[in-house]
């Protein structure tokens, strides 16, 4: 009888082991504030005035190729 109690137990705990596991692995996790809708490299200009060496333009050029792939 013990033995039997014992068997029950341990599939009980087995089980709700495995539905700890699932619960997390469902969990998400959201953020509360939404993420910023222009990318901050794209933000970090100081003199908006003064046009883009032939390196910043270059550079920008990259990633803003990065950006588009990563959508």
């Amino acid at each position: 009888m013990i033995r039997l109690l014992a068997h029950y137990a341990a599939r009980a705990v087995g089980q709700a082991y495995r539905c700890l596991v699932a619960y997390g692995q469902m969990w998400l996790y959201l953020p509360a504030e939404p993420p910023h809708p222009t990318p901050p490299h794209l933000l970090e200009r100081l003199r908006p005035d003064i046009p883009l060496t032939p390196a910043e333009r270059a550079l920008d050029e990259q990633l803003r190729d990065l950006d588009f792939r990563s959508r």
